[in-house]
């Protein structure tokens, strides 16, 4: 199930799932994702799940949607997308790997990172 990480502070994420085939993204507390933030719309921009493919819209918002640093309208998203949302840094994740609040703030702070993080099991060879 894809999801996005959410950078709530500099030490706290938030996972959030993408299970409806549509997620509204603001300011306003009747959307599914609420950033409370000034530079976030009331009304921001919206996630549509369509199968496999996840897209983005702004919703003619004040400070745009930007996916990967450039603004636009419309745009589906692919797995390790960067998103900014009024400032609030968000990174899509297309499958359906849970992570830890340490690999989520890894994910959302490190630049380049990859989206494959090493498992966490012990191969020792004795």
């Amino acid at each position: 199930m894809p999801k996005l990480l959410l950078l709530m502070s500099p030490n706290a994420t938030k996972q959030v799932a993408l299970r409806k085939p549509e997620t509204r993204v603001g300011r306003a507390l009747g959307n599914d994702v609420v950033i409370r933030h000034e530079r976030v719309s009331r009304f921001h921009a919206l996630l549509t799940v369509d199968g496999p493919f996840v897209t983005i819209k702004d919703l003619g918002s004040s400070n745009g949607v930007f996916v990967n640093g450039v603004r636009i309208d419309t745009q589906h998203l692919v797995d390790g997308d960067t998103i900014s949302i009024g400032g609030c840094a968000m990174r899509f994740l297309a499958g359906d790997q849970d992570y830890t609040e340490i690999e989520a703030l890894r994910l959302l702070t490190i630049p380049g990172l990859p989206i494959a993080l090493p498992t966490t099991r012990s191969t020792s060879t004795a």
